[in-house]
């Protein structure tokens, strides 16, 4: 073999914070990847997105990737939790023990990206994303196929392709282990462009209305104090009370992935009313039920609502076989992080946080099979022991979580009953 073709070329598929890290990190060890990434450019905040707050085990991901201080610097830091009382506009503020970093997802990716592209071993691929992988036999590789039928070449391959992965289904052996499970929840998403009189950006906001209501809101601080982000959890009993809040249907088979991380997010009402009725609805109920709320937030941005689809996660389980789950397969040349591997429900706020733990995990696992090797730079032999030992291993950790956010989702549930 070549001296070339001892050592490993990595695509990653997914250029958002997982896949985006993984880079930084490979790079960091020596790793030449490609990340391929759908979106042509990185997508502006709009009501379709959603805020990310970084706990201690996202920063110290970032941390590992030197991206830490960088981040800080356009963050918003969440100090605390203000319980407010939606009739009063009473608020009730509860310092945090640890301070959070609030990010719009755009946010957090041009943060990244702006690591990446001073990254002599990183190379960003945009404008189409990946279909599926092929097992090239013949030079005991993988071939990446793009959207646009363009082949690429490589020797491992990492999924960061969000929960409809085409890296994953590409892959009996992965996609077999998963089951999508669906929450009997489901948000109404909304943003305001200013932040209300008497209000702090220094926290996240929690307005629970009346208990027969069967919602609460959540509010975010964009960074930079330029406006909120609103997130109203609605459960399947609030549309038996609240019928017009009926969530989309689920996507079809056909549509998974289309919008890439924005499918759960760029919906909009299954019924025939259009956004404004969508809006006067929620005037009548904010009027009556949080009028204190309502006045902060004013008519206007009621007229950004956009209904969500509900919450689904990724229940990945033992195959019939009774082989382990794994994020890898058994050769070692496939490896998934982020939502491709563990996606969860919302309750916890730890998706992007254990998705970068994730990207953290698979780029340990590699350095300790160099390490053990005597290696100061990774073979395609020792990056695939890396993958298969990440891949065993990673479950274990990232699936309790999963069951934790799931159990508090149906706990939310029951106690807005």
């Amino acid at each position: 073999m070549s001296e070339d073709r001892q050592y490993p070329h990595v695509i990653i598929a997914g250029g958002g914070p997982g896949g985006l890290l993984a880079s930084i990190l490979l790079s960091k060890a020596g790793i030449k990847s490609t990340v391929v990434e759908r979106a042509a450019e990185a997508d502006p905040w709009s009501s379709r997105s959603y805020t990310i707050v970084l706990n201690d085990k996202g920063k110290e991901s970032l941390a590992r990737g030197g991206c830490l201080e960088a981040a800080t610097k356009v963050c918003s830091v969440r100090h605390c939790v203000y319980l407010v009382d939606g009739k009063t506009g009473d608020q009730k503020r509860i310092p945090k023990q640890s301070l959070g970093l609030g990010f719009t997802r755009p946010l957090l990716v041009e943060c990244l990206e702006k690591v990446v592209d001073e990254l002599p071993n990183v190379t960003i691929r945009r404008g189409v994303g990946v279909f599926r992988i092929i097992t090239d036999n013949g030079n005991a590789g993988l071939q990446v196929q793009l959207e646009d039928d363009t082949p690429l070449s490589a020797t491992h391959v990492i999924g960061a392709d969000g929960k409809w992965s085409k890296v994953r289904q590409s892959f009996p052996s992965l996609e077999s282990q998963a089951t999508m499970v669906t929450c009997p929840s489901f948000g109404v998403s909304m943003v305001t462009s200013f932040v209300p009189e008497g209000w702090e950006t220094d926290g996240t906001y929690i307005i629970k209305p009346a208990d027969e209501c069967m919602f609460n809101i959540i509010v975010s601080p964009l960074p930079g104090g330029n406006g909120l982000s609103l997130s109203m959890v609605c459960y399947d009993e609030t549309v038996e009370k609240y019928p017009w809040l009926a969530p989309p249907v689920g996507l079809i088979p056909e549509d998974y992935g289309r919008g890439d991380w924005k499918d759960e997010y760029a919906a909009t009402s299954s019924t025939e009313m259009s956004d404004i009725d969508l809006a006067g609805h929620l005037e009548n109920l904010f009027q009556k039920e949080i009028p204190a709320f309502y006045a902060a937030v004013g008519k206007e941005t009621l007229r950004t609502a956009r209904v969500n689809r509900k919450v689904t996660w990724l229940q990945m389980s033992a195959t019939e076989d009774g082989t382990e789950v794994s994020y890898s397969t058994e050769d070692g040349r496939v490896a998934l992080i982020g939502d491709a591997a563990h996606v969860m429900p919302p309750t916890l706020g730890e998706g992007c946080n254990t998705a970068l733990e994730s990207a953290v995990k698979l780029a340990d696992a590699i350095i300790w099979e160099m390490k053990e090797n005597g290696e100061t730079s990774c073979t395609i032999d020792t990056m695939g022991k890396g993958f298969a030992r990440y891949g065993v291993s990673r479950p274990k950790e990232a699936q309790p979580i999963q069951d934790m956010s799931a159990a508090r989702c149906a706990l939310a549930k029951s106690l807005a009953k």
